[in-house]
């Protein structure tokens, strides 16, 4: 999962400091703070399967995985996708997971006993394998690449005749509250904050949106599910934590930096916010996740 990566590039622009998104420096960015978030991400998040995280079932369910397939997951993580994957697949199946973070992925390894599998550090934009695979999955990771089209259709191209690919994204901003809880008085306090054109996490939350995109890439008989399941981050106070130490992590210290004042207002702004999805002094989101598959035909 991929939960929140904000890029912070400027450039000069008539004496004025406009942001302006780079894609390299993004994943830069990402991949430095993948490997400083991926411990407690795994631990504290996936591995439990809370919240967003029960798609997994459904996405192992949608994939029907068979004892002899190749399977490829695309930001694999710290394996949790991975990890059921394996458990379905027999002595002559294979699984390949890739991704950005090496934190994230030695994870993987470690959680994951199935001897057919092995665990790659590569860009998703540049999949660097030459081989044919049944399936393939990528569970939050495809909101996230500059270039989407470049990943689908790379993975188009290394599937099978009619083989699958199953992709699960997070809903828009108002079905998941846990990030625009925040990061609406976040970008109201400190616009630049992220740059335009910057990936963002509901970018495919609408399932028209996510079903032209596979499209567009080829695939065929594309169709989009929800699921709708909730998160409970405890009191406010634990939500915030949480909040600015995972999902702002890569902007905490450029948050930090204008100050006390600026902080405190955006964390008013975020209790108000959060104030109706609280009873007794704990939180309970909604979270809506979609799941999209497409075959390769």
């Amino acid at each position: 999962m991929r939960l929140c990566t904000i890029n912070l590039s400027f450039e000069q622009d008539n004496k004025k400091m406009k942001p302006v998104f780079d894609p390299t420096q993004y994943k830069i960015t990402a991949k430095a703070n993948w490997n400083t978030v991926a411990s407690e991400y795994h631990y504290n998040w996936a591995d439990k399967k809370i919240g967003p995280f029960r798609s997994t079932t459904e996405v192992i369910k949608v994939a029907n995985i068979k004892p002899d397939d190749k399977i490829l997951d695309v930001a694999c993580g710290t394996g949790v996708v991975s990890k059921e994957i394996s458990l379905a697949l027999g002595p002559n199946g294979l699984l390949v997971g890739i991704d950005l973070s090496r934190t994230a992925l030695n994870i993987a390894r470690g959680s994951i006993a199935f001897e057919n599998s092995m665990f790659l550090e590569m860009d998703a934009e540049n999949i660097g394998l030459n081989f044919k695979f049944d399936k393939v999955t990528c569970q939050y990771g495809l909101m996230f690449f500059p270039d989407t089209q470049k990943v689908l259709i790379s993975i188009k191209n290394i599937l099978h005749h009619k083989g699958m690919l199953v992709v699960a994204v997070h809903g828009l901003a108002e079905d998941v509250p846990y990030f625009s809880t925040i990061m609406k008085p976040i970008l109201e306090y400190v616009p630049d904050i992220r740059p335009s054109g910057t990936p963002t996490v509901h970018r495919f939350g609408n399932p028209k949106d996510l079903e032209s995109e596979l499209k567009k890439a080829g695939f065929e008989s594309a169709s989009v599910t929800r699921h709708d399941f909730v998160y409970k981050p405890g009191t406010f106070d634990e939500y915030w934590d949480d909040y600015m130490h995972s999902t702002a992590n890569s902007i905490r210290s450029k948050l930090e930096s204008h100050g006390n004042e600026v902080m405190n207002k955006i964390k008013q702004d975020a209790r108000r916010n959060a104030a109706r999805y609280e009873k007794d002094g704990s939180i309970t989101f909604p979270w809506t996740v979609l799941v999209a598959t497409g075959l390769n035909c």
